[in-house]
């Protein structure tokens, strides 16, 4: 009975891909792992984000900041990607344990480096991280998790693998797009469908459908790279601009 009823889902799914469709968040949801939020449909085209904890933020370093992770998140290719301004003001959102805002804050001395997180446990860990390596250009911010209330206005916002964690997406990068300096990028990292790393696969959101959502919120496509074999990196600006 259960092998027919996903037989039916997968026919389903099929038939709105070929019709160009979207996916009703009550066949999303069907599919879901049970974790918190799970039956507000958190993948693309749904509003809501992948809501898990971070809690406990020693525990996490084990894993975001694994070397093994370095050979295929590439961390200073993205940054020489990004090109960024010596003096610049970047936000890393959902800067976790630092694995990005750490190492540009490093590489770029007079730049100034807000490492934004909504996680209390990654606040007082990005604080430690960077006393620890004295390193006054980079500071941490503890952001809400529905608002990027960032200190300043920005040049570059980074956001890896931390976009299919947000809720109501095109509402909140339509906020984030007013607090980017004229000529201000939105950089985005996340996990493709095919990727071994990353969250379930119905909780990941496709490069078109991010690509679609930033549409929506205001920005249009500068760059799209081809660098990560797990991930896809597009970045984007105000189409005002």
């Amino acid at each position: 009975m259960k092998t027919i009823r996903n037989l039916n889902l997968i026919i389903l799914v099929c038939i709105a891909l070929l019709l160009n469709v979207s996916i009703p968040c009550w066949l999303n949801s069907a599919q879901a792992e049970p974790t918190a939020n799970s039956d507000k449909c958190p993948i693309y085209p749904c509003k809501q984000g992948y809501h898990r904890s971070f809690d406990d933020a020693e525990k996490w370093v084990k894993k975001f900041d694994d070397p093994a992770r370095d050979k295929w998140q590439k961390p200073n290719e993205v940054i020489n990607a990004l090109k960024i301004g010596a003096t610049d003001k970047i936000a890393d959102i959902g800067a976790g344990t630092g694995y990005f805002s750490l190492r540009i804050a490093q590489a770029y001395p007079t730049a100034t480096i807000y490492a934004a997180d909504s996680e209390p446990s990654m606040f007082e860990y990005l604080k430690k991280q960077t006393e620890k390596k004295s390193l006054r250009n980079h500071a941490p911010v503890k952001v809400p998790a529905d608002k990027a209330d960032l200190p300043s206005m920005i040049n570059l916002v980074l956001i890896v693998d931390t976009y299919h964690h947000i809720d109501d997406r095109v509402s909140y990068f339509d906020a984030l797009r007013k607090q980017l300096l004229p000529n201000g990028r939105v950089a985005i990292i996340d996990f493709t469908a095919e990727s071994p790393e990353g969250p379930p696969p119905e909780h990941r959101i496709s490069k078109m459908g991010v690509q679609d959502e930033m549409r929506k919120a205001g920005y249009t496509l500068d760059q799209d790279i081809s660098l990560l074999p797990y991930q896809y990196f597009v970045i984007f600006r105000s189409a005002k601009d």
